[in-house]
């Protein structure tokens, strides 16, 4: 099945993250955020696009090598050099940057300095007081990561695909009402069609202005607002989940 627009944005994103995380060149992280914006505006999906014989390198931003890797992700869903460096790098070190005050810098310094790749081990380095001395960690972020890291592992409790299913479907058709919306779907293991989800990943595309934060953490089953961005936002269901 042709991937969404949605999973290939996601896809270049984990890998200009962990490319950031692993100290890459800047331009070269830059140039991956850039085509995930570009794929992200666009106004038809890029699989419709490839069938019409378009020349994804005519894209803004995006040259040969980029519509390669395009192709690639459309046609299969994954990207080799993504796998590739995630048997390199912790997969695990991207989940870190979900957390309130840790974007990729203060990742690769906390695995670079102490060896963290894991939520686990933050937690542990946390109570054994390992990060207070690293620049940027004070007692403020350390209870704030603390906390963020407890309710994450608290709502981490595997719920059947059947289960998750339910909530799912209520909350895609709930975000493909507001105005401007123009992909939504749910990625990650529910996509892979596991027998339980951890949590779900719901990936929206949308016009500029769309205001699909404010309606995904005014959701009726939302129990509490984790965090809330521009681009990305968490949330507690009633659920648990």
């Amino acid at each position: 099945m042709p991937a969404h627009n949605a999973e290939i944005v996601e896809v270049f994103n984990r890998y200009a993250t962990l490319l950031e995380i692993e100290g890459a060149n800047p331009f070269r992280v830059r140039a991956y955020r850039r085509a995930a914006r570009t794929i992200q505006d666009l106004p038809h999906s890029v699989a419709s696009m490839i069938a019409e014989g378009a020349d994804l390198s005519e894209l803004p931003g995006i040259g040969r090598d980029l519509a390669g890797k395009i192709q690639e992700i459309a046609d299969t869903g994954r990207l080799h050099e993504l796998d590739s460096l995630e048997q390199e790098a912790p997969a695990a070190l991207v989940e870190l940057t979900a957390l309130p005050g840790l974007g990729p810098k203060r990742v690769k310094l906390l695995h670079d300095e102490l060896g963290i790749d894991s939520l686990e081990a933050l937690k542990s380095a946390i109570v054994a007081e390992r990060i207070c001395g690293l620049p940027g960690f004070g007692e403020k972020v350390e209870q704030k990561l603390l906390k963020a890291i407890e309710r994450r592992q608290a709502a981490e409790k595997r719920t059947k695909l059947v289960a998750a299913e339910e909530v799912a479907d209520s909350l895609l058709s709930y975000l493909k009402q507001v105005d401007g919306v123009q992909q939504a779907i749910v990625a990650g293991s529910y996509r892979r069609r596991k027998e339980t989800v951890g949590d779900l990943d719901i990936l929206v595309t949308c016009e500029k202005g769309a205001k699909v934060m404010d309606r995904f953490v005014g959701h009726e089953d939302v129990d509490e607002i984790v965090s809330k961005g521009r681009t990305r936002s968490t949330v507690l269901l009633r659920s648990g989940l």
